[in-house]
């Protein structure tokens, strides 16, 4: 992103990848962890406008000490850029789109880029079933018009336990769903930490509900899960 190299006023910036939340640039003269802060709260902004339906996010705007950071996706990457706390956000990314955006010269042809389709994603049957354990759990402590307050409680759940599965999965269409294939080696500690989300959940149930009627819930669960 040399671009970025040319526009005043950024302190420092980190570019992460999109898909896998891998951190790919750190460039500037900013002392704080711009890497680390941009993949995170990009992978969390997703989690939460997933699941508060809030549609794509334009920006995400943070303060800390003198500083405020910048945080929108651009192509297939995430930019986080340092900037002063004083600067208007706002004014700043009308600047940004307007340098990065690219012109297209009077007569010269546009290029077509290929639109390759998204592979597709194969679970291994452990961790699809766990997924569908826990889609059903929402959508049965749900029932009664408060399944946002349950994917609420799911994205919790995700924020305190899921660490390096998070940034693999979001809520989209109200359901838990995988954005990109697991890797092979990572498939029995997924597998554990879906276990631990759905005792999460279970638990927080037993807390609305009261016993009894969470272990209900539960079974008319298992009894779907046995239906196929």
């Amino acid at each position: 992103m040399e671009i970025l190299d040319k526009i005043p006023g950024i302190i420092g910036y980190a570019v992460v990848n999109a898909q896998d939340g891998s951190i790919e640039e750190v460039k500037g003269s900013s002392t704080s962890p711009l890497g680390d802060l941009s993949a995170f709260f990009s992978s969390a902004g997703e989690v939460i406008g997933n699941s508060l339906d809030l549609g794509e996010i334009d920006y995400l705007s943070l303060c800390y000490g003198g500083h405020r950071l910048v945080i929108f996706q651009y192509e297939n990457k995430y930019l986080g850029i340092e900037l002063e706390r004083e600067q208007d956000p706002r004014a700043f990314m009308e600047k940004i789109k307007t340098a990065i955006t690219p012109r297209i010269e009077v007569g010269a042809k546009p290029v077509i880029e290929e639109v390759k389709p998204k592979p597709v994603i194969e679970l291994p049957r452990s961790i699809g079933s766990k997924l569908q354990q826990i889609n059903l759990l929402i959508g049965e402590f749900g029932a009664e018009g408060n399944k946002n307050h349950w994917l609420d409680i799911l994205n919790q759940g995700l924020g305190i336990l899921a660490g390096d599965l998070l940034p693999m999965v979001g809520v989209i269409d109200e359901k838990l769903t995988f954005k990109e294939q697991p890797p092979a080696e990572k498939e029995e500690e997924f597998v554990q930490i879906l276990r631990t989300i759905i005792d999460f959940l279970v638990k927080k149930a037993v807390e609305e509900f009261g016993s009894s009627q969470a272990r209900v819930k539960v079974q008319t669960v298992i009894e779907k899960m046995k239906q196929g």
